[in-house]
């Protein structure tokens, strides 16, 4: 599975193609795509895969989610928000669930996502898989440049993991995968990642992620 921004940049188009030829992912997440979904669809449309499920942005310039698979996936989407893309996928007889995920920018909203995705997964005992634009840290460590955080400033995406029993997956590359600039400051920061429950990391306990190079 990839997880790519900005679908109307056209570099991010061109480093899709190269993605898919030189990777070859069954899934493929897009988000802040930015763009009607007729945009999208007619950006991605020589990406050759079998079925897609959008989120149109929310507002203009902002926003959007795009899910892409193959037809060997075994893949049907559940529900969706302007947030979430959250499936459910058979794989070797074995069924998991996969949230597809941005956090929003606003912190009360965010919070209240962590607490929707948590009440979702409730009534589950299946493997689950949450990645996506989590657009927070867990720690200092996650970042460079900038201010120190405050340490009660994580508190939210520490509870939303404890009370899932989500866990990073073990990862390859720079994991500080986004960057921008702050005032005076580059900030490079972890804000996408990969996590999973107890019962997926028992059930695929080969699973990585790897962070791709900044392109």
């Amino acid at each position: 599975m990839d997880h790519i921004e900005l679908v109307g940049n056209p570099w991010t188009v061109q480093r899709l193609r190269e993605i898919k030829r030189n990777i070859r992912p069954e899934i493929i997440f897009l988000s802040e795509t930015k763009n009607p979904n007729e945009t999208v669809l007619s950006k991605l449309e020589e990406l050759e895969y079998d079925f897609h499920f959008l989120v149109s942005p929310t507002g203009h310039g902002a926003g959007g989610l795009t899910l892409l698979w193959n037809q060997s996936v075994n893949l049907e989407v559940l529900s969706s928000t302007s947030n979430l893309i959250d499936t459910v996928i058979v794989y070797e007889g074995k069924k998991i669930y996969a949230s597809f995920t941005y956090g929003d920018t606003n912190k009360p909203v965010r919070r209240a996502f962590w607490d929707h995705l948590i009440t979702l997964n409730e009534a589950r005992d299946e493997p689950w898989f949450v990645t996506g634009d989590f657009n927070d840290l867990i720690s200092n460590d996650e970042k460079e440049g900038g201010p120190i955080r405050p340490e009660s400033s994580f508190t939210d995406l520490r509870t939303f993991l404890t009370e899932g029993d989500l866990f990073d997956l073990q990862h390859s590359g720079d994991f500080l995968s986004w960057r921008g600039q702050r005032g005076d400051h580059l900030v490079r920061c972890r804000l996408d990642r990969a996590t999973a429950n107890t019962s997926w990391a028992e059930t695929f306990p080969t699973a990585r992620c790897q962070y791709l190079n900044f392109e």
